[in-house]
């Protein structure tokens, strides 16, 4: 992608984001290919459980919420889409636009980010079409550009109304509990057990894969194969925490672990090796 075609891309998605954000009480924040749709998913399949509400509508959590009558909630990658390549250096500083909201922010392992976020790029979105390792050190989509995305939120603790940090490996270590501080934080304090626990058995990845398979939620769904034939185009694609050392060449890795370990960040403690 050429850097006006990017530049212009980048324009038109920080005014969406902006337009969608206003109305928001809560934004879960997330670096893309964190983990957002399973956790999208367990929020809307509770919700709907709970409150009667249409399974087709389980993806717009700002419905949900609204009609719900809890805090209107929206997600957002909050200006790092694969789609629109901004360069790290580009990636908003303030975070003023989060100044009233509560903020749930998302984190998982630059290292398998860094690897998912390749196969969006490529195979869904086909916005990239250089190696693995070209993408790992592209200051557009790489490894520098998801660590700056946490250092910037680090420094930015204090802006929102109230900050809650979870993480994609704690949703698959326990998703129960963060499904119900999650929901708790946007204000359904009053869900039952078998909310939550039809919500997990309802995002389970087999499940979740046989949708996106399926096109069970409808044509609209942002839960669709790039290329139903190939897996790796699939949003659902492997669901695993770890994957990254099976995938990263030893330089690549290497590459990676140092990016990491140059930035103090504490959002980045736990994946450092």
């Amino acid at each position: 992608m050429n850097a006006l075609v990017r530049r212009a891309k980048s324009i038109r998605k920080g005014f969406r984001e902006r337009r969608e954000l206003a109305p928001a009480r809560v934004a879960i924040v997330s670096f893309p290919k964190s983990g957002r749709t399973w956790l999208r998913m367990l929020i809307g399949r509770a919700l709907c459980e709970r409150y009667a509400l249409p399974e087709s509508q389980v993806l717009d959590t700002f419905a949900l919420t609204r009609a719900a009558g809890i805090l209107p909630t929206i997600f957002s990658h909050d200006g790092t889409s694969n789609t629109e390549g901004r360069h790290f250096r580009r990636l908003d500083q303030s975070k003023r636009a989060y100044r009233d909201k509560r903020v749930l922010l998302l984190c998982r392992d630059p290292r398998d980010t860094v690897i998912s976020c390749f196969y969006e790029a490529t195979k869904r979105k086909g916005v990239y079409g250089g190696t693995l390792s070209e993408f790992l050190r592209d200051p557009h989509y790489g490894i520098e550009k998801i660590v700056t995305f946490y250092e910037l939120w680090d420094a930015a603790r204090s802006v929102p109304e109230e900050l809650l940090i979870v993480s994609y490996e704690g949703l698959h270590a326990d998703p129960g509990k963060v499904l119900r501080e999650t929901l708790a934080f946007m204000g359904a304090t009053d869900l039952p057990e078998r909310s939550i626990t039809d919500a997990i058995e309802y995002g389970r990845f087999d499940n979740m894969r046989r949708m996106e398979q399926s096109g069970g939620l409808g044509e609209g769904s942002r839960l669709r194969p790039g290329d139903a034939s190939d897996a790796s185009s699939y949003k659902t694609r492997k669901g695993k925490v770890g994957g990254f050392a099976e995938t990263l060449s030893a330089e690549d890795l290497a590459f990676a672990n140092r990016v990491i370990a140059q930035h103090a960040c504490p959002l980045l403690a736990a994946y450092r090796s």
